[in-house]
């Protein structure tokens, strides 16, 4: 393998004898040759520095004249300057013809009186330049990392996730496109064991090799994966990374029969993500280009500057809490689930869980003539309805009530707390009342019960369809950018949504009038939502929407066996009474009502109103 050390500088001296029969060099200012000393007169041989960083001779250098071998040390500090110097003004040595008992020829002598050798200058084009050719292939590139020849590089799996720098793998013909794959290898003569590489092919390979190098150059951190050496021939391009890494999902599948090690795997790895993405981002900006690997040997995440395939994506974007790894815990021990339930308590485990790369987020929309609130509710993707399981948490909601507009519509609050809009030409209006409650406290309580409450309703099958809610909004908005009449448009108060005289009951739902058009400014003459349309006025649009968590159910088969081995009974409340939860109470009455799930990243979030029987189904229209 072609790992060079560096060196220190070195000087080296020539030296000549006064012979003459020697060629005409040409002439350098600063140069001066064994036949200008010798026209000169001069009684000793010319001596001339040079300081070469590449090891340009190594081992004994003997020249005739000269009374000692010198022994010369290699260097590469230096390697650009010298290359570029050989490049556009190159010289070469000559040895010179030995005396007597000499070995004359190319070998130089040390024997008798002979010539010395000669130091040439030229021109490139003048000279063939093959003699040096050894040179130039050492002094290369200054870089950073070592240089491995492709040869030391001993691939032993690949990882099937091929994926594109610049262009997909179908793309793979199209000029300047190029694939990096990812393997396992073994480095010869390396004794750190295996190690990962990446190799670039393709059209395209040079530079999205450059490119990703650039980033590597930039950051070094122990969640990052480290470049330890790069590799550069004609064709191929290869990074080479230490340690040995696999993918973030196939890593977590060597736990799968233990939910309880997957979820604090899964956890600490969000601490490690977050960290690492906050380095990158102060470092060299925000990356979208990043992939997650796993050291096995350590368990430990590092995160790489380039795309992977799906075996390498993650939802490692929680930002709730910190989880550490625990230093006594060694995964691979048949014990380490026990040391893990030892070693945190029941509420760290519970917080550990809500963390959103282990809670599937859920968003859907539900009817506007049904009443919500936080608590636990059950969605039917397939049959398109959802019903609510337990009674709402008896706590307050975190904010204020009132009404979001965005657009800042012009609008002026009433004496009665309704408010008023003067509606101009041409205007449209979005208004978004948002409820907010506890997610940490309603979460923490569900996850204590959660097999208390499957046992009382003999569920068993679908506990991933049971969503916590924390997030509930009311939208109303005027969408039709028409010509509207000259009047006036009245919203209700946001406390009108609320159903209960209780401070702490806390379910919410449309009112009866929550929004109606006038032609009066004080609002006194109500128009009916036919007259409205009659006279022009836009339809008036609400829509309620419903944010939570839902759970898989190995989460649930691990917070079993954490209460077991903190020895509780899993299927009753004693945890949540110890750590004085707020109880969950299973309603009695269970009706079902329509529900719509929506997917977060396709968007949007809200009704496209290009359904009319979906907007009747859900009471989308006053």
């Amino acid at each position: 393998m072609d790992l060079h050390p560096n060196f220190d500088p070195q000087v080296i001296v020539l030296s000549t004898s006064d012979n003459a029969d020697v060629a005409e060099p040409t002439q350098y200012p600063g140069v001066v040759s064994s036949e200008a000393s010798r026209r000169a007169g001069t009684a000793n041989p010319f001596t001339k520095s040079f300081r070469f960083s590449p090891p340009l001779l190594s081992g004994s250098f003997k020249t005739s004249g000269t009374s000692g071998t010198h022994t010369r040390k290699c260097s590469e500090t230096n390697g650009r300057q010298t290359a570029e110097h050989l490049v556009n003004n190159y010289y070469y040595i000559t040895g010179g013809r030995g005396g007597s008992g000499g070995w004359g020829g190319d070998q130089g002598g040390d024997g008798g009186a002979g010539h010395g050798p000669s130091v040439y200058f030229s021109q490139p084009q003048a000279r063939d330049l093959s003699g040096i050719s050894w040179l130039l292939g050492i002094v290369g590139k200054r870089t950073e990392f070592r240089t491995i020849r492709l040869g030391d590089v001993n691939l032993i799996k690949e990882f099937k996730m091929c994926s594109s720098p610049q262009s997909s793998l179908v793309d793979r013909q199209t000029p300047g496109a190029s694939v990096r794959r990812v393997y396992t290898a073994k480095l010869e003569g390396h004794d750190s064991g295996h190690m990962t590489v990446a190799m670039y092919e393709g059209d395209g390979a040079k530079k999205a090799w450059k490119q990703h190098l650039t980033k590597y150059e930039a950051v070094r951190h122990p969640n990052i994966v480290q470049l330890y050496g790069l590799i550069s021939t004609k064709k191929l391009y290869a990074m080479v990374f230490h340690n040995e890494l696999i993918p973030y999902h196939q890593f977590l599948r060597r736990f799968e029969h233990s939910p309880v090690l997957s979820t604090y795997i899964m956890a600490y790895c969000t601490t490690e993500y977050r960290e690492a993405t906050d380095y990158i981002c102060d470092v060299i900006g925000p990356s979208m280009e990043t992939s997650v690997w796993i050291r096995p040997s350590t368990g430990q995440l590092c995160l790489d500057l380039a795309q992977g395939g799906p075996e390498t994506s993650s939802d490692l974007y929680g930002l709730i809490i910190d989880i550490l790894r625990l230093e006594n815990v060694s995964l691979d021990t048949p014990d380490s689930e026990d040391i893990i339930i030892s070693s945190l308590s029941e509420d760290q485990y519970h917080e550990l869980c809500s963390q959103s790369s282990i809670a599937r987020f859920q968003y859907f929309q539900v009817s506007t003539a049904h009443a919500v609130g936080p608590g636990i509710f059950q969605l039917n993707s397939q049959c398109g309805t959802c019903v609510s399981i337990t009674e709402p948490l008896q706590t307050l909601h975190e904010l204020e009530l009132h009404w979001y507009n965005y657009g800042n519509a012009p609008d002026e609050q009433l004496p009665n707390s309704w408010i008023r809009y003067d509606f101009p030409r041409m205007f449209a209006l979005n208004l978004e009342l948002n409820l907010w409650f506890p997610p940490y406290e309603s979460q923490k309580a569900w996850l204590a019960q959660a097999n208390h409450i499957f046992a009382e309703l003999q569920e068993l099958d679908y506990v991933e369809d049971y969503v916590c809610i924390y997030h509930t909004e009311f939208m109303l908005r005027i969408t039709d950018e028409c010509d509207i009449p000259e009047g006036y448009l009245f919203v209700c108060p946001p406390q009108d949504f609320h159903t209960g005289t209780e401070p702490h009951a806390n379910l919410y739902q449309w009112p009866a009038c929550p929004a109606y058009w006038s032609l009066d400014p004080s609002g006194a003459d109500r128009l009916s939502m036919e007259d409205a349309r009659i006279l022009g006025f836009p339809a008036i649009h609400i829509e309620t929407r419903i944010w939570g968590y839902s759970w898989d159910h190995s989460v649930y088969e691990g917070l079993r066996r954490f209460h077991e081995g903190k020895e509780f009974d899993p299927y009753s409340r004693e945890v949540a009474r110890q750590l004085e939860y707020s109880l969950f109470e299973v309603l009695s009455n269970r009706v079902p009502f329509p529900a719509r799930e929506v997917d977060e990243w396709s968007g949007p979030w809200w009704c496209k109103q290009d359904d009319s029987a979906l907007c009747r189904e859900f009471g989308h229209y006053l």
